[in-house]
Parts: C-alpha cells; structure tokens; sequence
C-alpha cells in the first residue's frame, strides 16, 4: 500500500515499535462499563464510582504534565482527564509519545467536574484499542468537499455531525413507517430482489446472469407484482421495505439504486389510500420535525391535511397549457412536445411523450403536497380504469416541492384486461420503448386465481428523507450513492 504523506509514516512508525514491545494495538475485546452518553446523563448517580469507556479521540489539550482528551464512542462527547499524577510518569509520556488523534482508546477512572463545570472523566488507566494510520479531517472547518464526502462517507460522518444527524433522522423516517402500518395491521414481507420478469414500474433494468442455471435475471425495479401476489395468496395487508434499481440516470432527485416502502391493502380504493397517506404524513412529519410546517429550498412547505387533489388533465391545462383530450394522436402530441422545446423522439409511444411533457413542464410547478389524481391509461399498464371514463385510471402521485413522494393505484384485477395491457406495453417496448412493461405470463395466471379490489402504493423513502432534513440531493440522504469510478 502505498503510504501517502509524511503524518501517514509517522504513525505507521508509531504502529510497528507498538508491536515490537509486545502490544497488541488491535485488541479484539474493551471492558466498558458505560457510554459516552450513560456517563453524561447519569453523571450525578455515577460521582466518584470508577467507570470504564472507550472511543475515539477527537481532540487532545496538552498541559504540561497533564492533558485533556475528548472522546466519542458514537453516543456522545465526553470529556477524559490524564496526568503523571493519576496514571504515573511512565505512562503518561507513553500516551504523549504513541496516541495519536483518532486513535480508539479505553480509559478508566471517576467521573468529576472541572472548575469551568465540565464533565470529566479522570483517567487512572488506559489501554489502545485501535491506531488510526491516517489523520482525521480538519474538526473545526468539517469536511466540505462533496465528491469526497459522498465517496467516503465515513469521514463525513467523522467530522460533521449535520450528516450524522441526516442518517439518524432518516432510521427514525423508517422506524415511523413501520409503526404507522403496524399499527393499522400490515404485514411485513421480503419478495425477490433477483427476478426473471423485471415489472412493477416503468424503467430499466439492471441485468445479471445466475451461473447455477445458466439464465439471466434482474434487479427489481419495483416489488410490485409479487406483493399483489401475496394478496392473491391471502394476505390482505402487506408492506416491503424494498431496495430498489434502476438503470436509469443519476441527478439531485434520482440514484440507481434506491430504498421504497411499497404497501398493499385488499379491499380499498385509491381514495382510501389517499387519506391513510395524509394520517401518515402527518405522523411522521409531526415526529420527525416536530410541526406540520416545515422549510424546503426556502419554501414553507405545509403537511396539514386535506391536501389538494387535482386531476392529471386539469394540471397540463394549468401549468402547461396543454389540453391532452383535444389532442388524439401520437403525431399531434410529438407536435406539441416540439414546440414546447422538449427533447423526445418520433418512435416513443403517446404514453412517453404525454409523461415527458409532466414531468418538464408541469411538476415542477408543484410545490405544496398535493395529490395528482386519475392518469390516462397509456401512463398506468396496472391501475384500474375509471368506471365512468376508461380513458384514465384510479391513480393518485403525491407531489411535494416539484417531486414524485408517492404513486398508487386502484390496483387492475382483472387478467383479461391486464394481459391486453401487457400486450399493448410488449408493442411499445418493440417500437422503441425500452421502459415499457414486459409480459408477465405468472403475474397473469395469479390474477386469474382472484385478486380483491385491492389499493396498492410506493413511497420514495430517499426523497421524503431529502425534503424533512432540507437536502437538495438525494445523495445527502443516501449513505454510499453512487459514484463515477476514480480514474
């Protein structure tokens, strides 16, 4: 391995006279007592009894004979006291000559306050438990450098607590979820990441081949069929937490491999799924930020239910000034779509165009929660048709500050219908659509078994993390997104 700079050496230097006196700077085993944390919250309980921590040290204050120290395990900074007085001469000028910022020590001794009230702990004894080869980032100015910060998230985690605190808040996001649907009876379930079909959703897949039989297979891009399957089986409610991917392009909203919560629920509509997703957004914001109001890229953002539900037409004639019903043919669309300076192509179906112009013209207009409600079929191979107008579909998107959080449907439980669908899609995959629905043969035959009118939904747990802790990219709220390899 190549060593790098000068500080780099030193330690390494450091590392082998360690081992050359017979010490291990790489224990397997610490003997704590407490954590950080414990040690601050009962600090009053724990006076003057000997306790043992260990952790990393982030600051070392050097006084003479004496030193202070901070320390972190993760829960909490805390504070270690060490001098010739408590731990001999020795010893002390071991520590000076060997320890190093970074370096993950146990220390023991009694918890006391220093004449400024700080919390303390006075070392009687020491022992390393891990030398660090390679310096921690500048402390008192944080790591700023993005492509380094999202290459190499641990150091980011190091020195800037504002991302530590993305992550926990994001475990607590999903923690929320899972009670939410807990509570209303749900079931949690695990489907198949390596699939033979790639559906549930309109996208790319990443393929790969399984050597033991010779085929090849894909990475989910949704959950999706083989959630409706278990509901076919008999499970009412269901919910995955899903890691999902798609080869697709990468931007501040988007990363080829992302995290859903796909839940379904026989027996309901898209209209009850509506109400149950303000009760959860309610909660969780409520929860996470602790108000219903909320901040994103400098708009107020308001979670308080009923939110506005629009109709997919009535949005393009808003915000685009586009009326698709006066428009019938795929030609005239791609018309418009030029003229409107939008880059699609003359093989993509009407379906793509018309999704195309929504998302470019139209979406990014929305900024408060709002549900977008009934999709025409060419965008939705696997809702429900409306019973008053088969044109368009029981869909609902929950849009917030320009951004897809959640699509559902009235799920289509009919196979003849669905298999038509599936056909219409294997067409337009034939013409140049490579994100059209291939055919599911399997997904048929389960439906032909019987599936309840049933509600299904996907919310995009990435992109809901990006707007309740403020982030304009969904890679501050991933821990390793995706990168371009070094070169």
């Amino acid at each position: 391995m190549e060593i790098k700079t000068g500080e780099e050496k030193f330690r390494r230097e450091k590392l082998k006279k360690l081992r050359e006196m017979g010490i291990d700077p790489y224990p397997a085993k610490t003997k704590i007592t407490h954590n950080c944390k414990k040690a601050q919250e009962k600090f009053d309980e724990l006076l003057s009894k000997e306790i043992i921590l260990a952790g990393r040290i982030l600051a070392i204050r050097l006084h003479g004979k004496a030193c202070f120290l901070d320390l972190t395990d993760g829960t909490a900074v805390i504070q270690g006291y060490l001098s010739e007085d408590s731990v001999g001469k020795e010893k002390y000028n071991f520590f000076k000559e060997y320890i190093d910022i970074g370096d993950f020590i146990e220390i023991k001794g009694e918890l006391f306050k220093t004449h400024k009230q700080e919390k303390t702990l006075r070392i009687k004894e020491w022992r390393i438990l891990t030398k660090a080869l390679l310096p921690l980032p500048e402390k008192w100015h944080g790591l700023k450098d993005k492509e380094t910060r999202y290459r190499q998230r641990y150091l980011d985690l190091m020195a800037n607590a504002e991302a530590r605190k993305i992550f926990e808040t994001r475990a607590l996001i999903i923690q929320e979820l899972r009670d939410f649907l807990d509570k209303r009876g749900f079931l949690e379930v695990e489907t198949p990441i390596l699939q033979g079909v790639a559906g549930g959703a309109a996208a790319r897949p990443f393929i790969t081949h399984l050597n033991a039989l010779d085929i090849d297979l894909y990475l989910r891009i949704a959950p999706e069929l083989y959630l409706k399957r278990l509901v076919v089986g008999g499970f009412p409610k269901v919910y995955e937490i899903a890691r999902c991917f798609r080869n697709e392009g990468i931007d501040f909203a988007h990363n080829p491999e992302f995290t859903q919560v796909e839940f379904y629920e026989a027996y309901s509509d898209y209209n009850d799924l509506m109400d149950l997703t303000e009760d959860l957004m309610e909660k969780i914001v409520l929860k996470v930020c602790g108000s219903l109001e909320l901040e994103y890229e400098k708009n107020k953002i308001n979670f308080k239910k009923p939110y506005q539900r629009l109709t997919f037409r009535d949005a393009l004639i808003k915000f685009a000034d586009i009326d698709m019903e006066k428009i019938k043919t795929k030609e005239e669309l791609f018309i418009v779509a030029k003229k409107k300076e939008l880059a699609v192509e003359k093989n993509w179906s009407k379906g793509k165009i018309l999704d195309e112009i929504w998302k470019e013209l139209a979406r990014p207009q929305i900024i408060q929660p709002c549900f977008i409600i009934d999709h025409p079929l060419e965008l939705s191979p696997l809702a429900k048709k409306k019973a008053d107008n088969p044109n368009y579909v029981e869909r609902f998107q929950l849009l917030i500050s320009g951004m897809e959080i959640c699509n559902a449907f009235s799920e289509l439980n009919d196979p003849i219908d669905q298999e038509e669908r599936f056909k219409a899609q294997v067409i337009a995959r034939k013409e140049g659509d490579e994100e059209a629905h291939p055919m599911d043969e399997d997904f048929i035959s389960a439906l032909e078994y019987g599936l309840p009118p049933t509600a299904g939904e996907g919310i995009g747990i990435d992109r809901l993390c990006q707007i309740l802790t403020n982030q304009h990219s969904i890679r501050e709220v991933i821990l390793f997104p995706l990168m371009r390899p070094k070169l």
